[in-house]
C-alpha cells in the first residue's frame, strides 16, 4: 500500500500493481514531456529502479511497480529525485531528495 505526500513515500514490503497518483503543480506538461523517478539507497549510491512516463495527462502520472521492481525494495530507506525531460532534454529537477521508506509486511 502506497501511502505519503510528494516528497516522502511510504510502501509495504513486496507491493506491487497498485498505483499512486502523482500529480505534478507548477508547470505544465504537454505533448514530448516525460517524467522521471530515480530510486537509490541514498543520495551518492548506485540508482536501484529508473522509471520514467511519457503520455502525461492532467500533470498526473500513476507511479507503480511490478512485482520485479518492488522485489528491488528490501524494507529501509531510500530516496529518489524527479526530473522533467522535454524531447529527450533535460529542463529541471522537480524533487531533488525525495524519501521513500519501505515497511516490513506484518
Amino acid at each position: 500500500m502506497w501511502s505519503g505526500t510528494a516528497e516522502r513515500l511510504q510502501m509495504v514490503e513486496g507491493d506491487y500493481g497498485l498505483e499512486l497518483p502523482f500529480t505534478v503543480s507548477g508547470i505544465a506538461l504537454g505533448a514530448g514531456d516525460c517524467l522521471k523517478f530515480t530510486f537509490k539507497r541514498s543520495r551518492n549510491n548506485e540508482t536501484i529502479l529508473e522509471k520514467t512516463f511519457e503520455g502525461i495527462t492532467d500533470n498526473t502520472v500513476q507511479l507503480a511497480f511490478t512485482a520485479e521492481e518492488s522485489a528491488l525494495f528490501s524494507p529501509g530507506s531510500y530516496v529518489f529525485a524527479l526530473d522533467w525531460y522535454h524531447e529527450g532534454s533535460f529542463l529541471g529537477n522537480i524533487i531533488d531528495n525525495g524519501a521513500l521508506k519501505v515497511v516490513d509486511k506484518a
